[in-house]
């Protein structure tokens, strides 16, 4: 499966990079970021040539990181004409799991549907955390976080 990060300037290119840096060197993921100079026709045609990399039967997974924003526009747009799979409003969390699947062998329709049932617990509101756990007296050391 060959997964394509797509975002706004180099966001996607910081979550490729953090990938390699968590889980090591990644194979078929790659990044596009639309940059101000740029028009969504530039975009489109620079993922459509990452799409063209994938073998004639290999799923694409197209994650981007913004509803309805122009990367996400841009997908959709190709989406009549390549059959690709698209998650948007990606995280670092999230990308860990989505390329843990992969590499357990999950097709991109299970890790759709999977990445749904995660994307609730990748944000944490570390206040109240603390917070639940002082109320909860369980003892901690926040220099320990």
């Amino acid at each position: 499966m060959r997964i394509v990060l797509v975002s706004h300037g180099s966001f996607s290119k910081g979550l490729y990079e953090t990938m390699e840096m968590v889980l090591g060197p990644q194979e078929k993921l790659a990044y596009i970021g639309l940059y101000p100079h740029q028009g969504i026709d530039e975009l489109k045609a620079n993922i459509e040539a990452e799409f063209k990399k994938a073998d004639p039967d290999e799923e694409i997974l197209v994650l981007t990181d913004l509803f309805y924003g122009s990367p996400f526009n841009a997908v959709v747009q190709l989406m009549s004409k390549w059959d690709v799979y698209h998650l948007t409003g990606i995280n670092v969390p999230l990308l860990m799991e989505i390329l843990l699947m992969r590499g357990n062998d999950k097709s991109a329709s299970e890790i759709c549907d999977e990445t749904l049932k995660l994307a609730t617990n990748t944000v944490s509101d570390v206040r109240k955390y603390l917070e639940d756990l002082k109320k909860a007296d369980v003892p901690s050391d926040e220099d320990d976080f």
